[in-house]
């Protein structure tokens, strides 16, 4: 086989040996986001689990300071314990969707509330029954947890909260 032809590692012909090229810095770069960018698909089609009524609701979790992700119902409680029972359910500020978190993680200074630990975000009918969220909630809810993400200063420590208001 000829390397020259791509099907071998030595070409008997020459006897030139394939050689690994190395990646510049931008293609490695390139290659991370990428990567990065199939991960976040990969964990939102993996949440994705089908019945025989259609596909089951699933949520965007979050945590500030981490990158969000996408959960099925069945998994809420394993990332918000309190889901369902103790939890505060208010709108999401800046969209149609419901945030769900604990309320001995939200802290407030003056008239500003702030959230720094895990929430759930997710859509509800009018009889509060959870729907299943489309590509295009999932992006709003991130464009707006990227705009509400701020770093608070608390005893000289910097902690990523999330403004609720």
């Amino acid at each position: 086989m000829c390397y020259r032809n791509g099907y071998g590692h030595r070409c008997e012909c020459c006897g030139m040996e394939k050689t690994n090229k190395e990646l510049t810095a931008e293609e490695k770069s390139m290659v991370r986001a990428v990567l990065h960018f199939l991960d976040i698909w990969g964990d939102m089609i993996e949440a994705v689990k089908y019945d025989e009524n259609g596909m089951e609701p699933f949520m965007v979790a979050f945590t500030p300071g981490e990158q969000m992700k996408v959960i099925p119902k069945d998994k809420a409680e394993e990332y918000l314990p309190c889901f369902g029972e103790d939890d505060v359910i208010e709108l999401a500020p800046d969209t149609d969707f419901v945030i769900s978190y604990d309320r001995q993680l939200l802290f407030k200074v003056g008239d500003q509330k702030y959230l720094d630990g895990p929430a759930l975000i997710y859509a509800v009918d009018e009889e509060g029954e959870v729907l299943s969220l489309s590509v295009a909630d999932i992006y709003e809810i991130q464009e707006m947890l990227e705009r509400r993400t701020l770093l608070v200063t608390e005893d000289g420590d910097e902690m990523p909260v999330l403004s609720l208001n």
